[in-house]
């Protein structure tokens, strides 16, 4: 079986991609998991993308394809995947399904977490990072209680700008725009799964169990 799970920063995908790959026994993927292994072998892909990443800046297409193939071709044929994020354009999908027909491999579906903005909003504002650790908290998921490292007080921590309401609400419209033909594709050929992700944790990974039963 192999999977992708789809949605705007802030949908949870991470968590229910580790979810998945634990209890079905899959091969989690992000693209920061190929962007890490094309850098440590230095290989020609890898350095490329380096630069963008150094710089802040999307990595292109044929970039991210490369480097996912690169890594889809160490993994054991046997086991499933399940990526994260991954494909987030119609000609990722494309370059995806040819790279699996290839490998005889197929991607059985696409799930799409669908998140109201409220809640992404909610969810992301409320993020805070220490400046002197880099540890993550959640002013309402996981509140600050004491240090993990023994360093402070939670007097460091701060929200990032990217976190501000205003910036997030506009990172989603984009993004909405962005995916509708992605959604549209996997939708046309039958293998878009849409799951409320508003819901809780454990909720929305029992909407997606529910889904994906059939192709296991």
């Amino acid at each position: 079986m192999n999977l992708s799970i789809v949605g705007t920063k802030g949908a949870g995908k991470g968590t229910q991609v580790g979810r998945l790959a634990n209890d079905f026994n899959l091969v989690g993927f992000s693209t920061g998991d190929a962007f890490r292994h094309g850098m440590k072998l230095r290989s020609p892909m890898g350095l490329v993308a380096d630069k963008y990443v150094q710089r802040g800046e999307l990595v292109p297409d044929d970039i991210v394809n490369g480097l996912v193939e690169e890594w889809i071709w160490t993994t054991t044929p046997s086991k499933g995947i399940v990526f994260d994020g991954f494909p987030r354009t119609t000609f990722q999908a494309a370059f995806l399904e040819e790279t699996f027909r290839e490998m005889g491999r197929k991607l059985d579906a696409v799930i799409y977490l669908d998140v109201s903005d409220e809640v992404v909003v909610e969810r992301l504002s409320g993020r805070r990072i220490c400046n002197l650790c880099r540890e993550e908290f959640h002013v309402v998921y996981a509140p600050f209680k004491n240090c993990p490292k023994q360093k402070c007080d939670g007097q460091w921590l701060r929200r990032l700008d990217e976190d501000q309401p205003s910036v997030i609400s506009t990172l989603v419209k984009v993004f909405q725009r962005g995916i509708e033909p992605l959604l549209q594709h996997f939708e046309q050929t039958g293998r878009l799964i849409t799951v409320n992700g508003d819901k809780s944790i454990e909720e929305v990974y029992a909407g997606i169990v529910s889904a994906v039963t059939p192709y296991r």
